[in-house]
Parts: C-alpha cells; structure tokens; sequence
C-alpha cells in the first residue's frame, strides 16, 4: 500500500500527471531514486545529487549512499556512518552492491521526484554536506577526500549537532 501511494504521488507530479520512465530507468527505479534524493540533500541540491547518482548508474560505480545504509540498519538520522556499518549484508547496502537498492527508503517529496526527472547536467561523481547547507560536487576524486577531511572536522567541532 505505501508504495502505491508513492507511485500515485509520483504521478501527479510527474510530466502532468503521466508517470515516465526516464532513459534507461523503470517508471519504479526513478522513484526509488527520488526516494534517495529526498534523504541525502538539501531541496536546492536535487538536481545535482539526481545527476551524481544516475553518473555513478552509468558508470557501473557503487552508489556509496549513507542514507541507503542508515535504512537497511535502522541508523536514519545518523550522520555518520561507521566502516563496520558499511559492511552490512543488505540488498540496501550500496557500498556493498551495484546498482539500485530493491525498492524506495523513503516517501520522496515532488521536488525530489522533479530532480529524478529532471537532473542537472554535469559530471560530477562524488558530494559531501562538509558542514550544513554546504553540500559540495566534484568529479575528482581527491578534491572529495579533502572535503570529507572538512566534513570530520566539522562534524567533530559539533556543526551537525
């Protein structure tokens, strides 16, 4: 039942009203990617984090998505994760698998839907929030581990309390 209702909310934001597959992308898998937008970023950063997802889709890269591994570990509201957590054997462990998890983790807002239909376009494979409301993309891979060096120390000065 709440993934019908999920479907009938993403018809009646989606392309007046008409649910569409996008690209290579099931009308179902869009949703669970909206439903993944909607957790990792802010409203304004949609349409970017759509675009690093379906760059990752593309690139046969793991998502590495903390919000997929807070639902399959009941962590939702964590910021951090721990390395151990990343290991978890789950269909919903995007550090561990390829591709998208099984089904939607969260009921996804109509701006988050818009974002999954409608990405940004750049090439950006990589985000990070390194403090709240400063959420950075990059397609280089050491400019991100520079950042997450930002994000820890901020996180342990206690910006995301």
């Amino acid at each position: 039942r709440a993934i019908q209702i999920m479907l009938d909310k993403f018809a009646q934001v989606s392309n007046g009203g008409e649910l569409q597959p996008f690209g290579r992308f099931s009308k179902y898998e869009v949703l669970t990617i909206a439903s993944m937008i909607q957790v990792e970023g802010d409203a304004q950063d949609f349409p970017k984090v759509a675009r690093v997802i379906y760059n990752r889709l593309d690139a046969k890269m793991p998502l590495q998505l903390n919000s997929t591994v807070q639902y399959a570990a009941g962590l939702r509201g964590r910021i951090a994760l721990s390395k151990a957590s990343t290991n978890i054997a789950s269909p919903y462990n995007t550090y561990r698998n390829l591709g998208l998890p099984p089904t939607p983790i969260s009921n996804p807002s109509a701006a988050a839907i818009k974002a999954s239909l409608n990405p940004a376009s750049h090439p950006y494979l990589y985000f990070i929030t390194v403090k709240p409301h400063d959420t950075r993309f990059t397609k280089d891979y050491s400019e991100f581990g520079k950042w997450v060096t930002e994000y820890n120390k901020n996180r342990a000065a206690g910006l995301f309390k």
